[in-house]
């Protein structure tokens, strides 16, 4: 099966990616709903079971650790019933994260903070990937899209 792992705009580093499940419910058990959008932070959905990720708005709580960042849009099984529910998940090297569009101005070396979305914010709730801190490299446009490059170990 191919995967959307290649650098997009030609302007990331991926490093190493895995192969993640995207669970269908949430974990407070709403089923068919769980979406997860391209270039977002997703965390370890164990609810769901072994190697489940999802985007911190499938949690009933926020979580502080994160397993990587998603390469492609994951639609809802509601929406796309058929559709297999395998993400490419980046887990090191310079990663795109998008930029919650509502953020103010995100301050360049300092830790990623995420929203629910899994979108890079100025506000947000601080997160570590396998107890490293992903760094805040560098703020790009690209196409009318603002997104920020974060450094994984």
């Amino acid at each position: 099966m191919a995967t959307n792992s290649a650098p997009i705009y030609g302007k990331q580093f991926i490093r190493y990616a895995e192969t993640w499940e995207a669970p269908t419910n949430t974990q407070a058990g709403v089923l068919g709903t769980v979406e997860i959008g391209e270039l977002r932070a997703v965390s370890y959905a164990t609810w769901a079971g072994a190697n489940y990720a999802a985007a911190g708005d499938a949690f009933t709580v926020p979580p502080t650790t994160i397993v990587g960042v998603n390469q492609a849009y994951m639609p809802t099984a509601l929406a796309q019933p058929n559709t297999a529910r395998q993400l490419t998940v980046a887990t090191s090297g310079l990663l795109l994260i998008e930029v919650d569009p509502a953020a103010g101005a995100i301050t360049l070396n300092t830790q990623l903070q995420i929203n629910v979305l899994g979108q890079a914010t100025n506000a947000g709730t601080a997160v570590s990937l396998d107890g490293t801190t992903p760094l805040i490299r560098e703020v790009v446009e690209i196409g009318g899209r603002k997104l920020v490059m974060v450094s994984f170990a």
